[in-house]
């Protein structure tokens, strides 16, 4: 045999037997015990901190909201879908909170072909919230702005006796003598329930009402509620306001997707203003205005009124004819 043939089959023979002998050395001992090719980096991820905890992470320092979103429409999304990832939260700091809310919302609530008719969906161009972002009408952890309302199963005699408390400030018939105060006969009795436990819980402050609410017992709260609502609304439309209703009138379209055209709502979450007085509303929207009135929708939507603005949607408001005691069971 030629020397160059056989030195050839050596040289073979010596990279086979290598390639043989080579891996013994040069391959670490856990591979393919974890999958080809993976070596240890099945333990090594099992090892690092989670960056998605779910709301049960969330749950034990903010109890209060999980349990909000578990009982209500959004419990399918998760927390880190809106806020981020808890990885090293809270040691590296607070999860950011979505500001751009209508971008974020409408990734889901944006109509168009396709989507399940259960979910809610609207249009753009026709949703006009007065360029506030979602959050002014909408709690995140609980959309639905009929959600958490006070059921009121209250007795309209028993509130009607524990009415004449009330009759210096709202009058006889629910109607008030005064303008600083607000007409209460032919409001929805799910908002006279909610306000009322918010001035007795002290959730809401008012100088003459927190002290009076802090005396009603829960009972009463929810007689008074059936009372007021069930009065027929004899308060006559104002043309005394000092602002300019037109004017008003023009503002008032972005109000009502909550108080209705004319301030008339369907929604009991919101009062009805149509012939509201109309220095109640312009102390009232100050208010809100100042941070002295707590409500999240409210605060946002105040904030941007100038106090003409106020004085014009007092005068259109007042100027309406209100509502009937039986437009709250037609509505609801």
């Amino acid at each position: 045999m030629p020397k160059h043939i056989f030195r050839l089959i050596c040289l073979l023979l010596g990279v086979l037997v290598l390639a043989l002998i080579a891996p013994r050395f040069l391959t670490v001992d856990s591979f393919y015990k974890f999958g080809h090719y993976r070596a240890n980096s099945v333990p090594e991820i099992a090892a690092q901190e989670p960056a998605y905890k779910t709301a049960r992470y969330c749950l034990s320092c903010h109890a209060q909201r999980v349990a909000l979103w578990s009982a209500n429409s959004h419990k399918s999304v998760t927390c880190e879908v809106c806020h981020g990832a808890a990885q090293g939260h809270p040691q590296n700091g607070k999860l950011p909170i979505p500001k751009d809310t209508v971008k974020l919302c409408t990734l889901c609530h944006e109509a168009m072909p396709g989507r399940p008719l259960t979910q809610p969906q609207i249009v753009l161009a026709k949703h006009d919230a007065g360029g506030q972002p979602c959050t002014t009408c909408h709690n995140p952890h609980s959309p639905k702005i009929a959600a958490g309302l006070v059921k009121v199963t209250g007795n309209a005699a028993a509130g009607k006796q524990r009415a004449e408390s009330c009759a210096d400030c709202h009058g006889a018939d629910g109607t008030s003598p005064n303008s600083t105060w607000p007409n209460l006969a032919g409001q929805s009795s799910a908002y006279l329930a909610k306000i009322l436990a918010a001035y007795k819980s002290g959730e809401q402050k008012d100088v003459a009402m927190t002290p009076l609410a802090q005396t009603l017992s829960d009972a009463d709260v929810q007689n008074l509620a059936a009372y007021y609502a069930g009065l027929s609304c004899k308060a006559a439309p104002s043309q005394s306001a000092a602002g300019d209703a037109a004017a008003g009138k023009a503002l008032a379209e972005n109000c009502a997707g909550c108080h209705g055209e004319g301030g008339i709502g369907a929604n009991p979450a919101w009062p009805k203003l149509a012939a509201q007085k109309p220095g109640y509303l312009v102390n009232a929207l100050k208010a809100f205005r100042a941070g002295l009135r707590k409500d999240p929708t409210m605060a946002g939507v105040a904030r941007g009124l100038s106090d003409a603005d106020i004085a014009n949607l007092a005068a259109y408001y007042a100027q309406q004819s209100c509502p009937p005691a039986t437009q709250e069971r037609k509505t609801q």
